[in-house]
């Protein structure tokens, strides 16, 4: 089972050079584990906006993944909770507690009482060039199995959709696509526009500027 934490950085931090206690330590781990999965669904619910359940424990591959600095804080709290249960010192365990809840807070503190919103990214190639441009897009952390809409939206906010290659746009199981082209219209005025690709529910946008 992948924890959180890492049991030799646990281990290092407590200067354990053998595994006469890894037992013992594996529980603290399971223990923090469920602590850390209890307060991320209390912050963004069960489920995504798309109705999709919210994977837990979090890990590379779950949206959203788990990062450095929430295994680095699951370390402290089971080396806290470890020193609390033999040396009734507290002093670390309530100072990690206090790191997750900061952590949480800056990370997923927009999704308090909402459910947890996936933020889509696009990036366009090129971003700029003359009218009737092939522009290539990439997209990530939109709707999973999801068709996706790519408009181009002037100054005024006109939006056309925008015929791509391939015909249909289709996301893989994490929410992302690759490869996909269209060509502005050659009579597309000189100016600064907006590509915009949206799964219905989320959007993403790039600027794109008309040179000639």
């Amino acid at each position: 089972m992948t924890h959180y934490a890492s049991l030799d950085m646990i281990k290092q931090k407590l200067r354990i050079e053998d595994n006469t206690i890894d037992d013992e330590l594996n529980i603290y781990m399971d223990e923090i584990d469920a602590f850390i999965n209890r307060e991320l669904e209390a912050k963004f619910g069960t489920f995504t906006e798309y109705e999709y359940p919210i994977v837990l424990p979090l890990t590379d591959l779950t949206n959203p993944p788990v990062t450095f600095d929430l295994r680095q804080i699951a370390a402290d709290l089971v080396e806290g909770k470890f020193r609390y249960k033999t040396t009734n010192d507290k002093t670390l365990w309530d100072f990690a507690r206090e790191a997750l809840v900061n952590y949480l807070d800056k990370s997923f503190g927009w999704t308090e009482a909402h459910k947890f919103r996936r933020y889509p990214d696009i990036t366009i190639t090129p971003t700029n060039g003359a009218a009737a441009a092939t522009i290539t897009l990439t997209g990530s952390r939109f709707k999973p199995r999801g068709e996706i809409s790519i408009k181009i939206v002037d100054e005024n906010g006109s939006g056309v959709v925008q015929e791509t290659t391939p015909a249909v746009v289709l996301t893989d199981d994490s929410g992302d696509f690759t490869g996909v082209t269209f060509a502005t219209d050659a009579t597309t005025v000189i100016g600064s526009y907006v590509i915009l690709a949206t799964d219905k529910v989320n959007y993403a946008k790039r600027n794109f500027t008309v040179t000639s």
